[in-house]
C-alpha cells in the first residue's frame, strides 16, 4: 500500500527501457510473492487451517467489514484534504471518493501499481490539476501512512512482553526506530531536508543514488506544500484513526476463529507487520508478503502457525475482495457509460 514515491506509468523512460523495467518488476514481484507463499505453507498443516476457517463466526467478520468500509471512507476524506491543500483549489468531496477507492482496487488486481497511475491521470484530468500536484498529495499520504503505522507498531511492541523472543524482536524494533525517525523527519522538518537533499544531489552521478535522493527531495517538498504544523497534526490524527480502524479487520478475524478477546494486541501486532511487509514487491494485492510477515509477528507472541495463517487469510480476503470488486465494477460502469454516449 505504501510505495512512497508514486509516479505515472513509464514517465520519463524510453519505450524499450520502460518495457524492460516493467517486465523486471513484474517478474520480481511474482518471484518474491511465490517465495513468501512457499515459506508460509511449508511448515503448516493446511487441513488444520481449513478446519479453522470452516468454524469462523460471522458476526466478528461483519464488524471487521464495517470497520474497513469506514476506514476507506476516512482515507478518501484525508486524500481530498491533502489534495485541496497542495493544489490550493476548492475541490468537491463527493466526486473524489469513488475514483480514489477504485485506484486501490486497480492496484489489488493489476501489477506495477497501475492504480497509482490511474489516480494521477484521473484526478489531474477531472479537476485540471497538474500530475505533479496529485503525485505530491499521494506522497504526503504515504509518508503519513508510514509514520502512523510505525507509531502503532512501536506501541504494540511496548505493550506486549516479547522478552522470550528478544533476538527476533530486536530486528523488528530496529526497523521501527529507523522508519519512525525518517518519517518524523519528513513531517517535522521538510524544508530543511529538501535543502539537504538538494545539496547532496550536486556532484552525484550514480543513477540509483540520484533517483533515491530525488525521491526524498520530492517527498520533503510535497510535505512542505501541506502548510502549517497544525494541518500536519490534524492529518496525522486522521491517519492514526484510519489505521486503527483497519487493524480491526485482523482483530475481527481473530475473534471470528474463537480466539481470546483480551489477546487483541497479538493480531494488532501482526497487522502492523503484515502492512509494513507490503513495502516489499510481491503479487498484486500483496499476497505472500502480507501473510509471511504476519506469521512472523504472530510467532513472536506465541501464536501457532495454523491459527496465524487462518487469521491472516480471513483478514486478507476482507481487505482485498471488496476494494478489488469495487474498482473493477467502477471502471466497467465508466466504460459502459462512455460507450452509450451519443457521438
Amino acid at each position: 500500500m505504501f510505495n512512497i514515491w508514486p509516479r505515472a506509468m513509464g514517465e520519463g523512460c524510453q519505450p524499450s527501457q520502460s518495457r524492460f523495467g516493467a517486465t523486471f518488476r513484474i517478474g520480481l514481484g511474482v518471484a518474491a510473492g511465490a517465495a513468501f507463499i512457499v515459506l508460509v505453507v511449508r511448515d503448516v498443516h493446511l487441513p488444520e487451517v481449513w478446519a479453522l476457517l470452516q468454524n469462523a463466526a460471522l458476526a466478528p467478520l461483519l464488524f471487521a467489514f464495517l470497520a474497513f468500509v469506514t476506514d476507506f471512507l476516512l482515507r478518501a476524506l484525508r486524500f481530498w484534504m491533502i489534495l485541496k491543500q497542495t493544489s490550493s483549489r476548492d475541490l468537491p468531496l463527493g466526486p473524489t471518493v469513488a475514483p480514489f477507492i477504485a485506484s486501490f482496487g486497480v492496484n489489488d488486481v493489476l501489477p506495477l501499481r497501475l492504480g497509482d497511475g490511474f489516480r494521477v491521470v484521473w484526478f489531474s484530468r477531472q479537476f485540471r490539476i497538474s500530475a505533479g500536484t496529485v503525485v505530491g498529495a499521494m506522497i504526503v499520504e504515504r509518508v503519513l501512512d508510514l509514520v502512523t503505522i510505525v507509531v502503532l507498531g512501536a506501541l504494540a511492541m511496548a505493550l506486549l512482553d516479547l522478552s522470550a523472543a528478544s533476538a527476533t524482536a530486536w530486528h523488528f524494533e530496529l526497523a521501527l526506530v529507523v522508519a519512525l525517525a525518517g518519517g518524523f523527519g519528513m513531517l517535522l522538518a521538510p524544508a530543511f531536508l529538501a535543502r539537504v537533499f538538494e545539496k547532496l544531489l550536486h556532484g552525484v552521478e550514480l543513477s540509483v543514488v540520484v533517483m533515491a535522493l530525488s525521491g526524498l527531495k520530492a517527498t520533503s517538498a510535497a510535505v512542505l506544500q501541506v502548510g502549517s504544523w497544525y494541518k500536519i497534526i490534524v492529518l496525522t490524527a486522521i491517519s492514526l484513526a484510519l489505521w486503527v480502524l483497519e487493524s480491526l479487520v485482523l482483530i475481527g478475524a481473530w475473534l471470528s476463529l474463537d480466539r481470546a478477546a483480551h489477546d487483541f494486541l497479538k493480531p494488532f501486532l501482526a497487522f502492523v507487520f503484515s502492512t509494513l511487509g507490503t513495502l516489499i514487491p510481491s503479487l498484486p494485492g500483496h499476497f505472500g508478503a502480507f501473510e509471511f510477515f504476519g506469521v512472523q509477528a504472530f510467532a513472536l507472541v506465541g501464536v501457532d502457525a495454523p491459527t496465524a495463517v487462518a487469521v491472516l487469510l480471513v483478514a486478507h480476503f476482507i481487505l482485498w475482495a471488496p476494494i478489488a470488486i469495487f474498482g473493477i465494477c467502477w471502471l466497467l460502469v465508466g466504460r459502459l457509460e462512455k460507450a452509450q454516449l451519443p457521438t
